[in-house]
């Protein structure tokens, strides 16, 4: 009987596994597929809220490791496996391929032999916007961690997927090839095609969110595609998966080192004996290194990663099985490559007199060695360890890909070369040498690091695995920490101001140093950490080799990037504006150079490059050590007036307001607010004018931004703190900076239903705008505006004054910008609605009509305000009667939305729909509308917005009618 393949379905965020029933329908009556497949579907808890204190909804870390056992479960057959997703499902599947692989189970990965995922929001930094449209508690776990500012663990296990399963050639413990494909829907505004295609290969396919996993026949693309998958001879007649090497030879035999014990670096120049091991090796993508350099024959190895990765340590493993295989095995100090090659030349039985005449310059030293190296009838391994300045292996005057200085391929059988270096550019090595890129270590081996180093009572395992992730895996971070718990921990005696005895006050205690803003680690984050060492390993020597290139910039820059967020940096972006040009940083730094440095910080693993997505991320260690960089308490004041100006070059012809933009503030805003805050706060790196005055701009913009998104918390903590502050950076609050502030504060307080408190805000604003710019002035007619719609949103009682208001408002914008400037027309459109609050619907219909021709033709039809005027002309139509008209005129404008449906223009069209559905009779649907409504509201305006209260009393009012 021929095995079936098993066709997994796994659904996605509040939902079930009922939106996969027409797809499972359509398979099991395919008579291509009837008889080849067995449709399953995984479903797991994503309940839109839990009411119950004693349950929690499960974290997307929970259902990936859950979808692992399930498999082994019900598909533990060893037939083909083919995993089909729907939106977050999609997150699922990657979260449980990634932490399968992190525990070294990527061989459990091999029966799976497709996946392939529809509407996946796989960008993290702007998938949760629209992910938000499907839910509706604002609190919850899943959504939470998928969230813009929050979305590391989705790019982190993205990041595993696409090195260690799509770009893998072989399945092993930490790695397994599965082809991904990736589909878009056409007309998806939930996680549009780009966001769900991108970085796997697929395509946009006919359907949105939603039906594009109910496909209404086979001929619909979405079947298409999974059944091409499922006819595939890969899927159904797979190659058995291969089996598990032996364990190393390292774990069973005792190494024989070549040096007597106790011998260190710091024996004579010319000892070539290994060092002593620091330990045991750990991870085993590394143990399988060291395996296959061994087993690979005569060549050239190069173990390549940044400082601190365990490259030396690398090297010292594959030496000590070496040895104990029989091999007779050199350690070579390339600081002190000359006398230490001469002491090879003695071991090798060259002749003195040869080598003598050599050494002395009457002969090539190099070619001399490697003619010996070459005769040997022995086995040998030649180590160069730390060859960072690469140019010592090459010939004089050379490059040492020319194969002509130290550095060579073997010619013999015997031969065997391994190299340990920052540089990872295979260009530089040469075609005839392999390089490895050193891996750091995952979450599991850094917590086994740490505990072997710490000793035992430095705590769990799991929190041993939170400090590994918190110190990204770098070996020489781990060891540090470990020890320096230990240390404290024996002698009993407190060695800075914080407590530190174990791994969560190391990890406090980094996370403190950490939160710091830039060069300002005070009497409270002081502790060491004992980082000393770290801070020249890490990143001293490398930035020293890039100075030595020509590169002086690369320190500079690495440290303006290190003052910046953790999060991903736009490189290009920030990078591409004159404020570069303009530092005092550096003399000068053209464009051509900046590419260079990029990529210097990028080969010597300083940084690490998305070039798909134009962003760089830094090590967290690198990140952390290079805040509290002397330089950087020297200069703070020159590199935040970089960062700040880089930063508004980065979103300069971006305005916030338009959705076109929002792709570019979506990368910068943590940035922003993360040099806003360090600039603007009693203890502030600067008081230029200038580079303050500009944070106060990127303030402003940034509050713009998140306002517009939707974010009213992020917008109020940001913005608050530096208005209230704002005399200790050198500002009054009626300063015409601190107005631009305090005008998106009034926003603030409109926005979240605080009307009062919005109205004596912006009536401050205005009359202090008018006193230095007049009315007509551009900043004082907004403040104006905003004050009219801050009396307006009051009650309809109040809607004469605000017409009196517009009027005036509107008169001065045509006279200042013109009859359809973009502004012009957003205070025509609020005095319509002035006028329709008073019951005037007749007389505001044709002045909404014209306002509305006029937005669809001069900008895009789903913009915040465009959408907001179709929602008012709605309302006027409804007003009177015309409830067809309305109908229609809702739904298209809820097809153009760009926004997610909890944000606020999309929510008040979901309640003239509701309404609309009341005026038509359909009171079942209109009651399910409202309740949605409703609950939206509630998480994200509160329960005191007047919006919340008018859909609260409306759904009062159905309820006791029925």
């Amino acid at each position: 009987m021929t095995t079936r393949t098993h066709v997994v379905l796994v659904h996605g965020l509040g939902s079930s596994a009922k939106v996969w029933q027409d797809f499972s329908a359509l398979l099991e009556g395919d008579p291509d597929l009837s008889d080849r497949i067995e449709v399953r579907t995984f479903s797991y808890d994503s309940p839109r809220t839990r009411l119950r204190p004693d349950r929690r909804i499960a974290r997307i870390d929970d259902i990936a490791d859950r979808l692992g056992t399930w498999l082994s479960t019900n598909c533990a057959d060893g037939a083909p496996i083919v995993l089909a997703s729907h939106s977050q499902g999609g997150l699922v599947v990657q979260r449980f391929l990634a932490r399968t692989l992190r525990r070294a189970n990527g061989r459990q990965l091999a029966h799976i032999k497709h996946i392939i995922m529809f509407a996946c929001p796989n960008n993290g930094s702007n998938f949760a916007l629209s992910l938000r449209k499907l839910l509706i508690f604002w609190r919850h776990p899943q959504e939470r961690e998928l969230r813009p500012l929050a979305s590391r663990p989705v790019l982190e296990a993205q990041q595993t997927v696409l090195e260690k399963v799509v770009a893998a050639d072989e399945a092993s413990d930490t790695k397994c090839p599965i082809p991904i494909s990736a589909y878009g829907g056409e007309t998806d505004n939930v996680v549009p095609p780009h966001t769900a295609v991108n970085p796997y290969a697929g395509g946009v396919i006919r359907g949105d969110h939603f039906s594009i996993v109910k496909p209404p026949d086979r001929n619909a693309e979405s079947y298409a595609a999974l059944k091409r998958v499922l006819l595939d001879p890969n899927v159904t007649h797979p190659q058995p998966p291969p089996a598990a090497p032996p364990a190393s030879l390292a774990q069973h035999l005792v190494p024989t080192p070549r040096h007597p014990a106790g011998s260190t670096d710091d024996e004579a120049p010319f000892s070539v004996t290994l060092p002593l091991a620091d330990g045991q090796l750990y991870g085993e993508e590394r143990r399988r290194i060291v395996s296959s350099i061994l087993s690979a024959g005569p060549g050239v190895h190069v173990l390549a990663g940044p400082g601190g990765s365990g490259k030396s340590r690398l090297a010292l493993e594959t030496a000590t099985r070496a040895v104990a295989e029989g091999r007779d095995v050199w350690w070579v100090r390339v600081n002190q490559l000359s006398a230490c090659m001469r002491q090879v030349a003695r071991d090798l039985h060259i002749p003195d007199s040869q080598a003598d005449e050599a050494w002395k310059g009457n002969g090539s030293q190099s070619d001399l060695v490697w003619r010996f190296l070459n005769q040997a009838t022995r086995p040998w391994l030649l180590v160069f360890d730390n060859a960072d300045d690469t140019q010592r292996l090459g010939p004089r005057g050379g490059s040492v890909k020319e194969a002509t200085g130290w550095l060579r391929p073997p010619q013999g059988p015997q031969g065997l070369v391994l190299v340990t270096s920052r540089i990872r550019d295979r260009d530089v090595w040469g075609n005839w040498s392999e390089v490895h890129g050193v891996p750091l270590l995952n979450e599991t081996d850094g917590a086994s690091l740490l505990m072997d180093r710490a000793g035992p009572g430095a705590g769990t395992t799991e929190t041993a695995r939170l400090l590994s992730r918190q110190l990204g895996g770098l070996p020489l971070a781990l060891r540090t920490a470990g020890k320096y718990i230990r240390s404290v921990r024996e002698s009993g005696v407190k060695l800075g101001t914080a407590d530190i005895k174990d791994f969560a006050s190391y990890r406090q205690a980094w996370a403190r140093r950490s939160a710091s803003p830039a060069g300002t680690r005070g009497a409270d984050t002081e502790e060491s950490l004992g980082l000393e060492k770290i801070v020249d390993e890490v990143y001293g020597i490398s930035l020293g080799l890039l100075e030595r290139r020509g590169l002086s910039q690369a320190a500079p820059l690495l440290k303006a990037f290190a003052c910046l967020n953790i999060a991903p940096i736009p490189y290009r972006r920030l990078l591409e504006g004159p404020a570069v040009t303009e530092s005092s940083l550096w003399t000068e730094f053209p464009l051509a150079r900046r590419r260079d440095v990029i990529m210097g910080l990028h080969d010597l693993g300083l940084i690490e490059l998305d070039q798909r997505r134009d962003v760089l991320s830094l090590h967290p260690v690198v990140h952390g050590i290079l805040r509290d960089d002397q330089d950087v308490k020297r200069r703070r004041s020159d590199y935040y007036a970089l960062d700040v100006r880089m930063l508004l070059d980065a979103v300069r012809d971006h305005d916030p307001d338009y959705p076109d933009a929002w792709p570019v503030w979506a990368v910068v805003t943590t940035h922003a607010m993360e040099v806003a805050r360090s600039v603007l706060r009693p203890d502030g790196p600067t008081r230029d004018r200038s580079v303050v005055t500009s944070a106060v701009e990127l303030t402003r913009l940034t509050c713009r931004y998140l306002l517009v998104a939707g974010h009213l918390g992020p917008a109020r903590e940001l913005l608050l703190p530096i208005i209230e502050n704002c005399a200790s950076y050198g500002f009054h609050e009626g300063d015409r900076e601190i107005l631009g502030l305090r005008h998106e504060k009034g926003r603030i307080f409109l926005e979240v239903g605080d009307l009062a408190a919005a109205e004596k805000e912006l009536r401050q604003v205005v009359n202090r705008r008018r006193e230095i710019f007049a009315d007509r002035h551009h900043d004082t007619l907004a403040s104006r505006h905003k004050l009219a719609r801050a009396i307006l949103e009051q009650g309809d009682h109040r809607a004469p004054e605000a017409e009196e208001i517009l009027r005036s408002v509107v008169h001065d914008e045509k006279w200042v910008r013109g009859e359809e400037h973009a502004d012009t027309m957003v205070v025509r459109h609020t005095l319509a609605r002035a006028i329709l609050a008073q019951r005037r619907a007749f007389e505001a219909e044709p002045h909404l009509r014209e306002i509305l021709a006029i937005r669809l033709r001069e900008w895009l039809p789903g913009t915040p305000e465009t959408l907001h005027v179709r929602e008012t002309l709605a309302s006027c139509l409804l007003e009177q009667e015309k409830v067809e008209e309305a109908v229609l005129l809702i739904d298209e404008a809820r097809r153009d939305a760009e926004q997610p449906e909890n944000s606020h223009p999309v929510m008040r069209l979901r309640y003239c729909g509701a309404y609309a559905l009341l005026l038509q009779g359909r009171v079942p649907e209109a009651t399910e509308a409202l309740t949605s409504l409703l609950a939206d509201q509630r998480q994200v305006l509160g329960d005191a917005h007047p919006e919340v209260r008018l859909t609260r009393d409306l759904l009062g009012r159905v309820h006791k009618s029925l």
